[in-house]
């Protein structure tokens, strides 16, 4: 197939009916066949520009080249919840071009017949086959990473980089860039003549090019708009000083003054008022300044340079239990499908089981803001650029003849102040224990979940508060919890608005009412639910959709909360931030 060379866009502006304000304005960029990584804080706009580049929204002015709809394009969204259009031709689809896509990315012959029954990971890698079996001419990945693991990683890095035509991949996966990409597309808030604007930078290179040309960018910048700066307030200071010579010479020749043949200093005073007045011409100088002021404070208002970032900590005016445990599951299994542990499992089924190790770790200091990735390093050290693996995530458990029923885990325990990370490969299971752990937590006396220590059960004091945060979201979920927002009381309002602020959000298209992207909905969640006072957190998958600001904004923020927490999640780095101890499936 002959693949169109280039996408251009020219001068595309948007915003959204509900908005007072542009999403962005006059954006122009490229796009040449290969793969270009586009990257940008929660709601900036990226997945909005990716549908006018499809064609699913027209945009406000602008043209794009070829049009849309000239090209076959396929898209592949962030939310696993959406079915591929063309699923059912996918799973009767045996052609060569397509086996090998199935083959690399360890499609099951049975996935397409039951999408809803699939991990997070497995519908991602069936939603990018369907993409690629489309052969398209453009083709656009919406964080194609989320909920995968390793092994699935590698999968779509090989399978992006047998893709010839013009690929987009709107991701922070930093390894799937390196391992990718020649391109990256950044969108950036810009602060330009005192209010921040939106701006689309192109770079050649992959995410540790691209950040090494930020960084000297921005230098650049910063070190322009101080030098402007200071010549502007140099220039201040002269007129002030020319202002106030002006005034003392008109002083002088309105009223003027008789003096003393014999004061000397009044003689001086007036020679000195003549000289200014006659040969310094302060007035015509004091007019001068005015406009090299002028010219000196538009170049200082000029220089573009990058939009504060909130640094601060999240509101977490919260006590730890006074509990002694908060979750308690027994030694046992939990089979697949089931949140309900059992003591004595089917002895058929030990070689079918996963397996749950806890591991004691020590989290990190970093501190708020910090960065949380050295993006040189993590290229550095990328397994992307390894061959695949073929096998599916399962067959890393155990005998690949040997699906998987459960998984076996020892005592868990979880204290009032305990930071656990859960982490293992897709299907292995991660969200069967969280399940079960949920299930502890609806109440204490459910006699198919052994019991907890007799005196800490008399002592439970009622209901635990806990906070559950899902993998998967909702268009629904967001217009509730938008809803939810603008009810609040206004002194809880502006606190759950300050929170969601330090994570890298912008508070006012809520307060404008605009339904947040996933990633800001996954913040609104979190913010929304410590307004309530939690003593558990639980988050599956909390950095998926988020940028890396905002993955670091988070850890910063868990890592202060003085409460328990679980937390799932593929991202080795965010663990190390945020948890003590792992629970790790293997």
């Amino acid at each position: 197939m002959v693949h169109p060379q280039v996408l251009t866009l020219n001068d595309i502006s948007y915003e959204y009916p509900s908005s007072s304000t542009p999403l962005f304005e006059h954006i122009s960029v490229t796009f040449p066949s290969g793969w270009t990584a586009v990257l940008g804080d929660n709601g900036i706009g990226k997945t909005t520009l990716m549908q006018i580049v499809i064609g699913h929204v027209k945009p406000d002015s602008g043209s794009i080249a070829p049009k849309p709809g000239s090209l076959i394009s396929a898209y592949c969204p962030q939310r696993t919840d959406e079915a591929p259009e063309n699923l059912e031709d996918f799973a009767v689809d045996w052609s060569p071009e397509t086996l090998r896509i199935r083959e690399t990315l360890g499609i099951g012959d049975d996935w397409a017949y039951r999408y809803d029954s699939l991990s997070g990971g497995e519908a991602k890698r069936l939603q990018l086959a369907c993409a690629l079996s489309l052969r398209p001419d453009l083709l656009i990945l919406d964080e194609p990473t989320n909920h995968v693991d390793e092994p699935t990683r590698l999968a779509i890095a090989e399978a992006l980089r047998s893709f010839s035509g013009i690929g987009i991949v709107v991701s922070h996966d930093v390894d799937l860039i390196e391992a990718a990409c020649s391109r990256c597309v950044v969108f950036e808030r810009r602060h330009m003549k005192g209010r921040n604007v939106t701006a689309i930078l192109e770079f050649a290179g992959g995410y540790a090019d691209m950040t090494a040309q930020v960084e000297r960018r921005d230098h650049a910048a910063s070190d322009a708009a101080v030098s402007a700066n200071k010549e502007a307030n140099r220039l201040r200071h002269i007129r002030a000083e020319r202002f106030q010579q002006v005034q003392k010479a008109d002083a002088i020749k309105r009223h003027g003054e008789r003096i003393d043949a014999r004061d000397h200093d009044a003689r001086e005073r007036r020679i000195g008022a003549k000289a200014l007045s006659l040969d310094a011409n302060p007035a015509r100088q004091y007019a001068q300044l005015g406009g090299r002021l002028a010219a000196a404070d538009e170049r200082a208002a000029s220089i573009a340079t990058a939009a504060k970032r909130y640094d601060g900590q999240i509101w977490f005016d919260i006590e730890s239990s006074h509990r002694r445990e908060l979750v308690h599951l027994p030694a046992g299994v939990i089979y697949y499908g089931s949140d309900a542990v059992i003591a004595e499992p089917d002895s058929g089924h030990y070689m079918a089981l996963a397996r749950l190790r806890v591991v004691s770790q020590g989290t990190g200091s970093m501190p708020a803001g910090s960065a949380a990735i050295n993006p040189a390093a993590t290229a550095s050290q990328s397994t992307l650029s390894q061959p695949v693996l073929s096998q599916e995530p399962e067959d890393t458990l155990g005998a690949a003849d040997s699906p998987r029923v459960g998984v076996a885990i020892p005592v868990l325990s979880v204290g009032p102040r305990d930071h656990i990370g859960i982490t293992g490969p897709n299907g292995g299971g991660k969200t069967t224990i969280v399940n079960a752990v949920l299930r502890s937590l609806g109440g204490w006396n459910d006699k198919s979940v052994e019991q907890i220590d007799q005196n800490d059960q008399a002592n439970s004091g009622g209901e635990m508060p806990y906070l559950m945060i899902a993998q998967n979201t909702t268009d629904d979920d967001a217009q509730r919890a938008l809803a939810q927002l603008l009810e609040l009381p206004g002194e809880v309002k502006s606190q759950v608005l300050s929170s969601y602020a330090q994570l890298n959000a912008n508070p006012d298209r809520l307060a404008a009412g605009t339904s947040p992207s996933p990633g800001e909905l996954r913040k609104l969640l979190l913010c929304l639910g410590i307004a309530q006072h939690p003593q558990l957190i639980i988050m599956d998958e909390p950095t998926n959709h988020l940028d890396l600001h905002s993955k670091q904004a988070l850890a910063a923020a868990l890592q202060a909360y003085s409460g328990a927490l679980m937390v799932v999640s593929h991202e080795r780095w965010f663990l190390r931030q945020v948890a003590s101890t792992l629970w790790e499936v293997g």
